[in-house]
């Protein structure tokens, strides 16, 4: 009976021992509000560099935007080119064409020349 005792007694020690180092080993509300306090500051921190960040998104975003008007009337100029070339090179092929005609008739009407 008396090591039930004796079991009791040191499964109270123990329990008591195993408190304290819990207890002990629990940050102190002054520790947790310096904690808090930094935490808070990081968040604040990160909010500032998710606002810079999110400002130069749009700066990037602006500038490929101008970009891509830019491009899309060179494009439109290009096209307008290619079309100017087509009728150009059309006129040119007429004319060709009107004049070996002219020459044709000239050779037919006198054929020494």
């Amino acid at each position: 009976m008396e090591w039930v005792i004796i079991a009791i007694v040191v499964v109270l020690v123990v329990a008591l021992v195993a408190g304290l180092l819990l207890r002990s080993r629990r940050p102190s509300a002054d520790q947790r509000r310096v904690e808090a306090r930094a935490r808070l500051a990081e968040a604040g921190r990160h909010e500032e560099a998710a606002e810079t960040a999110q400002r130069e998104a749009e700066s990037h975003r602006e500038t490929a935007e101008e970009h891509a008007r830019r491009a899309q009337e060179a494009q439109a100029k290009a096209q307008e080119a290619r079309a100017e070339a087509d009728r150009v090179e059309a006129a040119a092929r007429e004319r060709r064409e009107a004049a070996e005609a002219q020459a044709e008739r000239a050779r037919e009407i006198d054929p020494d020349r």
